[in-house]
């Protein structure tokens, strides 16, 4: 059993961010009801056939006192942290690298190094143009990297207004614990470029990206079009019981794309395979007929899927 754990000041939103990823369809008025979070609330899940115990560690004082005093019990034999800072309260940036120093110092006394995924959250729409917090969150990122002597540490701008944002990070957290699936996404880049595809991704049935690639100028806004696209069928196809939907859309500017989203099925185990393409609207037999040539690529996919479940 693998063991992942949330870490954070009060406050810091560790638990809206597991809300999100667990719910991931209409936690919204769930996270505004959240209690702070006692002590330690444990859950179990399972990705790519391997099981997790996730733990939400409470960020009030007096219970980072208590696990610093007997951080063996709580912290020991960790496989990942992620370690969440409130980017919007940079009033608190000291204690909470005081904090994460602490924990660092037990993993470095004790010879563990698990990777540690710094969650810069709260990174709401509405602050991103503010330059003092984006500033001082730069500012602290710097400060963070010194612990890159020692530890594998990434840096990931969160928000619950932006779910991708969220499981975006979450799945390089964990990918991080498999070897091979970045094989996922090279594969997913190679079939891209032979067929000029916008996006290609993989999910499993909670959104957790087992790979995906994209074009390198594909706008963010673009992204978040594709994603929400993809949540609406995903839905659709759990409501309607299908294996296989097409569907098309357009971004702001008015370009057209056209999508497919299939369910590939590994004994008990389901994920989604999201293709996306440019639309040519004067020639749509042209769109179905490269949308049949990605799809003459998935058992190859599926050997690849097949292997890293092994």
């Amino acid at each position: 059993m693998r063991k992942v754990i949330f870490l954070g000041l009060d406050n810091a939103g560790k638990t809206s961010i597991i809300t999100a990823i667990t719910k991931r369809f209409g936690f919204e008025d769930e996270v505004k009801n959240l209690l702070p979070t006692k002590r330690i609330d444990r859950d179990m899940f399972r990705f790519l056939g391997l099981e997790f115990v996730r733990m939400d560690f409470g960020g009030q004082e007096q219970y980072r006192d208590q696990y610093l005093k007997n951080p063996g019990k709580y912290l020991g034999g960790s496989d990942l942290i992620f370690y969440v800072v409130d980017a919007q309260d940079p009033n608190r940036y000291i204690e909470t690298i005081d904090y994460l120093d602490q924990v660092l110092l037990f993993f470095k006394e004790v010879k563990e190094d698990p990777p540690i995924a710094v969650l810069f959250h709260k990174f709401d729409p509405v602050i991103l143009e503010d330059k003092d917090i984006n500033q001082k969150a730069l500012t602290l990122k710097q400060a963070l990297t010194k612990y890159s002597n020692d530890f594998d540490i990434f840096f990931f701008e969160t928000s619950i207004y932006d779910i991708k944002s969220v499981m975006d990070a979450f799945s390089s957290g964990l990918s991080l614990l498999f070897n091979k699936m970045e094989l996922v996404s090279q594969l997913f880049e190679e079939i891209s470029k032979n067929y000029n595809a916008m996006l290609m991704a993989l999910f499993d049935v909670r959104g957790i990206t087992i790979g995906e690639y994209y074009r390198g100028h594909l706008h963010i806004q673009e992204k978040m079009k594709i994603y929400d696209a993809y949540i609406d069928v995903q839905k659709k196809i759990i409501a309607q019981d299908r294996s296989f939907f097409e569907f098309s859309d357009k971004f702001d500017n008015g370009h057209r794309f056209s999508g497919v989203v299939e369910v590939l099925s590994f004994g008990n185990m389901d994920f989604y395979l999201l293709i996306i393409i440019d639309e040519d609207e004067k020639n749509l037999g042209k769109t179905v007929e490269i949308l049949d040539k990605i799809e003459a690529a998935k058992p190859e996919m599926e050997n690849l899927i097949y292997q890293i479940i092994q």
